[in-house]
């Protein structure tokens, strides 16, 4: 895409960078995000001269966020712009009422793509600036983000594009002045309210006046930090696809691999996990992470939201906590039936002498000497806190069920899931892991239970 007519100089060097970097193509249709602003009102105006030329199909929308009284202003500037050309436009409304910046943010972009989406867009244009992108990496390194964070703001991510991320705001000022643009300034912009203007207003400035290198010495540290970011991220993705194992949202870190990672690749490995589950930790939060999963013994390390972590002796498990499903369920004497996770309990009266073959080596079927317990009915649950248990082979003697999970080795994400059959108040088996010593079979059995597990392939 490189065709030009006779544009404006500053057109020409947008559509430079917008052609450098691949970020339109003829016939798109883009939807550009204005606030009324003079940075979104130049990108309107430029967008729609050059849509001319490449057959664009442009819209525009402006994302009401209820913390000003003075938007009135904006929209009748907008409506006027958009209706003297002929554009589409919408007015959105944010119904999260929040005065932080990254949550207004956030729900601005969820609005534009949910748009897009809706229209058949196919790309979003939003109008940040160099001077943006200056603040932006500013307050990165303030908050610790790490090397990515000296990257700033990326010039596309999926439907997203930013032409104007190499120009500085004063030039669109003067371009708005050459083409009689009308636009409102949001005053609040001059606010020392939020972070962002603090480092406007008041660092920016400071650093200016300490360094005639300022900002170009922070642009060339930007460029550094993107291409070792590049190179860093590719080793993390690299491990990432072929050492992690992957299955059913869960993730398994082998110990033996990770060790040998060094910190940075490790760094990068955890918060790929946690964006997978969608999760965005900041970097203070994946250091302590690391650090826990190294130093811990095995079990439960923690929770961050709905997401666990254990240590399972050899390797990491990085999981979503299941929505525990609690149930208790009658199975009549013989008879059978179907537990919530799938799995079919199967109940049967048998003579011994009609049992060819007694399998106690199978994990998911037990015998018990029917004479001796005499029931009616079954109880089938899920493990409760307190629960006894008296295993097979301790003669009689009971220890707490949560004990015999450790005793066996079984985390604590998997025991809400573990079906638990008890009779007279008495707990029979723990499926698939061990029989109680209750009503063994001997010699002088003579009518079995058979309890078995049919397990959904």
């Amino acid at each position: 895409m490189k065709n030009k007519k006779v544009l404006d100089s500053l057109e020409n060097r947008i559509l430079d960078f917008i052609n450098k970097e691949s970020l339109l193509e003829p016939s798109d249709s883009i939807l550009i995000g204005i606030s009324g602003g003079c940075d979104s009102f130049s990108l309107s105006h430029i967008l729609f001269n050059l849509s001319h030329i490449f057959n664009w199909k442009i819209f525009l929308a402006y994302v009401e966020h209820f913390v000003r009284g003075d938007t009135f202003i904006e929209k009748n500037l907008i409506k006027k712009f958009a209706e003297e050309r002929d554009l589409p436009y919408f007015f959105l409304d944010i119904s999260k009422r929040s005065l932080k910046e990254s949550e207004l943010r956030e729900e601005r972009y969820k609005l534009l793509e949910t748009l897009a989406e809706e229209k058949g867009i196919n790309k979003i244009a939003l109008g940040h600036t160099l001077d943006d992108q200056i603040e932006s990496i500013i307050m990165n390194f303030l908050r610790g983000i790490g090397l990515k964070g000296l990257i700033g703001i990326p010039v596309k991510r999926g439907k997203i594009i930013r032409p104007l991320l190499n120009i500085k705001k004063e030039e669109l000022r003067e371009y708005c002045k050459r083409n009689n643009i009308i636009y409102h300034e949001d005053y609040t912009n001059f606010l020392p309210i939020t972070l962002r203007n603090k480092v406007r207003w008041q660092l920016i400035p400071f650093l200016q006046e300490i360094s005639k290198h300022f900002p170009e010495s922070l642009l060339t540290q930007r460029k550094i930090a993107e291409e070792e970011e590049k190179f860093l991220s590719k080793i993390a993705e690299n491990y990432f696809n072929k050492e992690i194992e992957k299955e059913k949202g869960h993730f398994a870190i082998n110990f033996s691999t990770w060790k040998e990672l060094a910190f940075p690749i490790k760094l990068r490995v955890i918060s790929q996990i946690f964006n997978n589950l969608n999760k965005n930790l900041p970097s203070e939060t994946l250091i302590k992470i690391i650090t826990q999963m190294e130093k811990s013994k095995r079990g439960f390390l923690g929770r961050i939201d709905f997401i666990e972590i254990y240590n399972l002796k050899d390797k990491i498990l990085i999981l979503p906590q299941k929505e525990h499903q609690e149930y208790s369920l009658t199975l009549k004497i013989p008879g059978q039936l179907k537990l919530p996770t799938g799995e079919k309990i199967i109940a049967e009266l048998v003579e011994k002498e009609s049992v060819q073959n007694i399998d106690f080596q199978n994990s998911f079927q037990v015998y018990f000497d029917y004479d001796k317990i005499k029931l009616e009915e079954l109880i089938i649950r899920t493990w409760k806190k307190g629960d006894r248990f008296k295993p097979f082979g301790l003669g009689g003697k009971s220890k707490k069920l949560q004990d015999f999970f450790v005793d066996k080795k079984v985390p604590l994400f998997k025991r809400n899931s573990i079906p638990l059959i008890s009779g007279g108040n008495e707990l029979l088996w723990i499926v698939g892991l061990g029989r109680s010593d209750v009503a063994r079979i001997d010699e002088n059995t003579k009518n079995i239970l058979l309890i078995r597990v049919e397990r959904e392939v």
